[in-house]
């Protein structure tokens, strides 16, 4: 039996019928035709991972997706945005909402199934359970930062920029490395790099001083 459970949101009944057909053999599929449905219904359902469209009427997936990402229950859980717009700028607002892939309509259905099977395996190169960096302790298990009393939570992305910095430590990561690495199969522009370093740096201060801005080339993480 499927024991990995899909929340799929969209307010296309057509939509929906099509994801159910691709999914259900293989996963727990559960529906919900908008955004606050969506975020109602997440007690319930646990969802491993959620497929969000953006065009939606009340709670856009946009927003849901922000939501999501500030609730302690979906707060790691991966998004795949599944929607037709296909403006960059719009795929680049909701990675650095949190969002862990995007896909377009129409869109490939073995490419999909491949997307979500990678998303759901996750990763474990960690480079330790928890790294140090002055008082700020990050543990990648959990993707957050405990600085005290308090738990910074780094969304996928943030994680995933942050762990390949900490493993190339002292070394220059170019641009077109960090795209390769991090956002293989997504297109981005320079400023998405450039704002989730921004974020890392305001939600861990150390950071401010031990990230180089290598101009024309990328980033390095200094001791």
């Amino acid at each position: 039996m499927p024991n990995q459970t899909l929340l799929i949101v969209d307010d296309d009944p057509a939509m929906r019928e099509t994801l159910n057909t691709i999914f259900a053999g293989d996963y727990n599929v559960h529906f919900a035709s908008n955004g606050r449905d969506a975020l109602d219904c997440v007690d319930s359902v646990r969802p491993d991972l959620v497929i969000l469209d953006i065009m939606m009427p009340g709670m856009d997936g946009l927003q849901t997706c922000l939501r999501l990402r500030q609730m302690e229950q979906t707060r790691h859980t991966p998004v795949i945005f599944l929607t037709s717009k296909r403006e960059p700028e719009t795929e680049s607002f909701g990675l650095e909402l949190g969002a862990d892939d995007f896909v377009t309509k129409p869109f490939s259905t073995e490419v999909l199934k491949i997307r979500v099977k990678k998303r759901l395996s996750g990763g474990t190169d960690a480079p330790t359970e928890i790294t140090n960096m002055d008082d700020y302790e990050i543990h990648w298990d959990r993707q957050e930062v405990i600085h005290g009393e308090e738990r910074i939570p780094l969304t996928v992305k943030e994680s995933r920029l942050l762990r390949l910095m900490v493993q190339n430590k002292g070394r220059v990561l170019t641009r077109d490395t960090i795209l390769q690495k991090i956002w293989a199969d997504t297109y981005i522009t320079d400023r998405t790099i450039d704002s989730h370093i921004k974020e890392l740096r305001k939600k861990i201060p150390p950071l401010g001083k031990r990230i180089k801005t290598i101009y024309g080339t990328g980033y390095r993480l200094d001791d």
